[in-house]
């Protein structure tokens, strides 16, 4: 079996990291190609690296001729699936596969519908897309139920299939990361990471965390990422007075390492598919505190992995940062409670085979009886 997979670009993302999963974690016989439509980036390396075909087409404007081209290297492929991967990769997966003779075509929506997310003529064709889509694979069920809402006459092609991670790749000793960071063994690390933007929130944290450093002197918190409001993000830090206790790291690839050697990790977000960072604390087996938007409270267990509170809620927040941290006992089991959460729900092994299953249910008599295995 030959899947594609259609991407807007492959940088550094939720959606990029399931796709180089799929990569990854590929059953025997199953051949992935990944096409970035815009342009290629550190995500489709990793890509190539687990295994797939990579193409990334040159930034275009001109979306019909992206559409023609797309439809022509799928010609040249003769997959059995395409997945599109988005709005923008799903309606180019969908016409795409209907310009080279009717490929079954599913589509991958990584995050909740939200007004605002779509303009222009997408309104307008994505129903018609939807209906050339066999299935809708959702990442989390409040990825579905966002979507469905405007979909109903569809609601039977949608399904959920949780996103899933990989076994955390070998991380650097706890002390010297914590060293480098200049963090001291009896400080509490709370971390934060993801592209500082106004879905994530960070001055909310930043406002949470001044109130938990007036209860919890010993913590430090450190925000990895990049994005349009990092000096906004700088000066808040200096108004609240949090130069010594609060930091951005900026874009930094080795999250696995900083998650090893976090206390806790904490999630501000006003908007959120299933995130991917939370699972990541939850593979690392650190508790988490979240705002509960999206499919957070699909991940994180509250009370028992970790602590929701409502977004918008500074105080809230900072509150349940400073609860976790002055109490070590609970902290600790919540991040053990998470990581056993993460090895039963959110395995990539498990999020691919589940895709897997569904391409073959979906396009069975397409794929030659030899390529029909489940497992490596």
């Amino acid at each position: 079996m030959k899947v594609v997979h259609v991407i807007e670009s492959m940088q550094r993302g939720g959606a990029e990291m399931v796709v180089i999963e799929h990569a990854r974690h590929a059953a025997s016989g199953v051949r992935t190609v990944v096409v970035a439509l815009n342009h290629g980036g550190a995500a489709l390396a990793a890509a190539s690296a687990a295994g797939a075909r990579v193409i990334a087409f040159e930034k275009s404007g001109d979306h019909l001729a992206g559409v023609r081209r797309l439809g022509v290297l799928l010609r040249e492929e003769r997959p059995d699936v395409v997945n599109g991967h988005n709005a923008t990769g799903g309606l180019y997966a969908a016409f795409a596969a209907r310009l080279a003779g009717g490929i079954p075509v599913f589509r991958t929506e990584h995050t909740i519908h939200y007004r605002g997310r779509h303009s222009g003529l997408y309104p307008v064709l994505e129903p018609v897309a939807t209906a050339l889509t066999r299935r809708v694979v959702c990442v989390c069920q409040a990825v579905l139920e966002s979507h469905v809402c405007r979909l109903p006459w569809a609601a039977r092609r949608f399904v959920t299939v949780a996103n899933g991670i990989s076994s955390a790749p070998r991380t650097r000793p706890r002390e010297d990361v914590r060293r480098e960071l200049g963090i001291g063994p009896d400080e509490r690390f709370v971390l934060s990471v993801g592209s500082l933007s106004p879905q994530k929130a960070q001055d909310l944290l930043l406002e949470a965390f001044a109130r938990t450093a007036g209860r919890v002197p010993r913590a430090r918190l450190a925000i990895a990422g990049e994005g349009p409001l990092r000096s906004m993000l700088e000066a808040r830090i200096t108004a609240l007075g949090l130069a010594a206790q609060a930091r951005l790291l900026g874009d930094r690839p080795d999250t696995a390492d900083l998650m090893s050697a976090a206390d806790l990790f904490v999630l501000s977000s006003r908007r959120e598919g299933l995130p991917m960072t939370l699972i990541e604390a939850m593979r690392a087996g650190i508790a988490t505190v979240s705002t509960r938007v999206g499919g957070t409270a699909e991940a994180v267990e509250d009370g028992v992995t970790g602590w929701l509170v409502p977004f918008g809620d500074a105080a809230a927040l900072g509150d349940a940062i400073a609860v976790s941290l002055e109490t070590d006992t609970v902290r600790l089991a919540r991040g053990a409670a998470g990581h056993a959460r993460f090895l039963e729900r959110f395995t990539a092994e498990r999020m691919v085979r589940e895709t897997e299953r569904l391409y073959r249910e979906e396009c069975g008599s397409r794929i030659p009886p030899t390529s029909r295995v489940e497992s490596r």
